[in-house]
């Protein structure tokens, strides 16, 4: 031993500098997730508000993939809109019917999930992973739910199986209601424009009309 070290000491420091790196870790992501609610709501954008989410999800948990995916209203199946990670490409758009899947069962039950292993757990629908030809075996699905209503699910996933804890929920958490306040209010303002779009295309074709009528 270390002169002036007792054998009891070691295992203390040894705890002590994990513990200490295990709140420089904490702080770290709290950051990370602060300057996420930064992003999110200097936004009104819904496709950067989408990528935003995935980005900020990523780089809170360093994870493969993530990925938004938002319900129908009229027909409660749920739709990905945007994704990240490895074939993203082949997944954005892929439409699961109610209840389908760990994100369907997510916007149905209206809870969160963490899912060690999808091999072993039933409600996980395989074939995203056939049709990309890969499989991430560890997931965390949020719902993004605004006053009480819930309108679809965040979701990350990772290629290590068990790579979810509940602290990384807790991180997830606040992030998925942050986002789904600002998918809302993207959604809005996607509506107010299309609106305005279409009293401008009303407002010329009365106006031709009233030209017509005056000419004649």
């Amino acid at each position: 031993w270390e002169r002036g070290r007792t054998p009891g000491q070691q295992p203390r420091i040894t705890e002590r500098i994990q513990t200490e790196e295990a709140l420089r870790q904490r702080n770290r992501q709290l950051a990370l997730l602060n300057q996420a609610n930064q992003v999110l709501t200097s936004n009104l954008d819904l496709d950067q508000v989408l990528m935003a989410v995935l980005e900020e999800a990523r780089r809170l948990l360093n994870v493969a993939a993530a990925s938004v995916w938002l319900s129908d209203p009229k027909t409660s199946e749920l739709t990905c809109l945007q994704a990240v990670g490895p074939q993203s490409d082949l997944v954005r758009g892929w439409r699961l019917q109610p209840g389908e899947g760990i994100a369907g069962w997510v916007a149905q039950s209206g809870e969160a999930v963490i899912v060690p292993d999808t091999g072993s757990d039933e409600r996980h629908f395989k074939g995203v992973d056939r049709q990309i030809g890969h499989e991430n075996p560890s997931i965390i699905s949020v719902p993004l739910r605004v006053r009480q209503n819930v309108f679809g699910a965040l979701q990350l996933l990772d290629d290590q199986v068990d790579r979810f804890s509940p602290a990384d929920l807790a991180l997830v958490e606040p992030l998925a209601a942050s986002a789904a306040i600002a998918i809302e209010n993207a959604q809005l303002v996607q509506m107010l424009r299309q609106r305005t779009i279409e009293l401008e295309a009303r407002n010329e074709e009365l106006a031709a009309f009233a030209h017509t009528v005056a000419h004649d």
